[in-house]
């Protein structure tokens, strides 16, 4: 069927990477097509196996998680064409080293996509994000600022979207044809 692909949908805490992807999942329906939600692997760690998730207390500094996800995307892809679609803050060098160098590496085709808006409206988004607590809320919004100069200096190749003034859906449809899909 064809090569394996992974659509890295990065940004900081509340820019909207997980809407954004389960819509290009959904516009990518017919192309094999799979949205993995890396913070329910997270969550799944934090809850069956805490020791483990206290060896980095986020998923982007803890390397039991990269390594786990790392798995996950290889046993989702057989070189049968699947396109995966990660919404993920990649805000750390283990990041880099553990997921991009490696599938790299493999000759995995990726893009790299950072979803970028003003620190207000993320603040914002976060805020009126009905899914985060306010424990939630005040950890992710302190990290907002660190996470928007790291992702500047650290990928100054990505593709980066505006989402300001764009819809979740105008947003998908830009990456989906970057891609060519």
């Amino acid at each position: 069927m064809g090569a394996d692909m992974i659509i890295w949908i990065d940004g900081v805490n509340g820019v909207g990477k997980s809407h954004v992807a389960a819509e290009l999942e959904e516009l990518l329906s017919e192309k094999n097509a799979e949205y993995v939600e890396s913070d329910l692997y997270w969550n799944d760690l934090v809850q069956n196996d805490f020791l483990k998730a206290l060896s980095g207390f986020d998923p982007y500094y803890n390397a039991y998680f990269m390594e786990t996800l790392r798995k996950v995307l290889e046993e989702k892809m057989n070189d049968c064409g699947k396109i995966l679609i990660v919404p993920m803050s990649l805000v750390d060098k283990l990041c880099e080293k553990e997921l991009f160098q490696y599938f790299e590496e493999k000759g995995t085709a990726m893009t790299h996509v950072i979803l970028e808006a003003k620190k207000e409206t993320i603040i914002a988004r976060i805020e009126n994000d009905p899914i985060r607590d306010e424990s939630a809320q005040i950890q992710q919004k302190a990290k907002v600022d660190w996470q928007m100069k790291y992702l500047k200096k650290e990928y100054p190749d990505a593709v980066r979207i505006n989402t300001e003034d764009r819809t979740i859906h105008e947003t998908a449809v830009e990456i989906m044809e970057l891609n060519f899909l």
